[in-house]
């Protein structure tokens, strides 16, 4: 095993957790074209709250769920062969649908770590662990609450079995936020992680790919984080667990 232990993915079967449809091209998609996971033997990517009701385009009414989630299933099957993974989405609801609000401030819990969902997740992690070499799992950047208990699932997983995961930092949070304010958020997890690059920097053609794929999602403050992303030489980076 190398220092970076689930950061080294070449020639290893990598699975991606996704709190969302997106979620993945956003945060990896230059690892995926040219960067590390461009060298695992295959990418697997797993959403966990596949039932959404969320789109620039249409008012999120509870109704319009099975047409929203239709679209951005149909965005996802793109973006898989666009960046090269194979995909699969459990039908647990998103946020907004759970809450019934738009408000941003219901979206950011400060810690999910008590949500009984965390423990259906963790029960799904143990699943998909057995599908793969090495589980890629969000960190929480951003303290959305669907991200936190996915991280929080995560971390759970981490304790017991720190060699096969890691944590990726989520866009378009990251991308306003500056390397200090990303390590504080990480550090939420509560376990010894250490970052590791995992693409050269973030190109304007594979930002260009998200947000063609993606219109259902990309506005204009997507566009803002990416363009500081291009002009800070930003590159994707994983958080790895420290190994004995």
């Amino acid at each position: 095993m190398s220092a970076t232990g689930a950061g080294d993915v070449a020639g290893r079967a990598v699975l991606v957790v996704s709190p969302h449809f997106d979620d993945v091209p956003l945060s990896l998609g230059q690892s995926l074209l040219d960067g590390s996971l461009a060298a695992a033997s295959r990418v697997d990517v797993r959403v966990v709250f596949g039932r959404t009701n969320w789109c620039l385009q249409l008012h999120p009414t509870r109704r319009r769920a099975r047409v929203v989630t239709a679209w951005r299933r149909a965005e996802e099957a793109v973006a898989a062969r666009r960046f090269g993974y194979r995909i699969r989405a459990e039908p647990l609801e998103e946020a907004i649908l759970r809450t019934g609000t738009l408000d941003a401030e219901e979206f950011r819990s400060g810690g999910a770590s008590g949500d009984p969902l965390v423990g259906a997740v963790e029960a799904l992690l143990w699943q998909w662990r057995t599908e793969a070499d090495v589980l890629w799992m969000p960190a929480g950047v951003g303290r959305h609450v669907d991200h936190e208990i996915v991280a929080a699932a995560g971390a759970r997983l981490a304790a017991a079995d720190p060699s096969s995961i890691a944590f990726y930092e989520e866009r378009p949070y990251t991308s306003w936020l500056d390397l200090e304010g990303i390590e504080a958020q990480v550090a939420d997890l509560g376990l010894d992680l250490t970052a590791v690059s995992v693409s050269g920097a973030i190109s304007a053609d594979t930002q260009r790919s998200v947000g063609r794929i993606y219109r259902s999602q990309i506005d204009a403050e997507f566009e803002s984080g990416q363009r500081f992303d291009r002009d800070q030489g930003r590159t994707e980076r994983v958080w790895v667990p420290a190994l004995p």
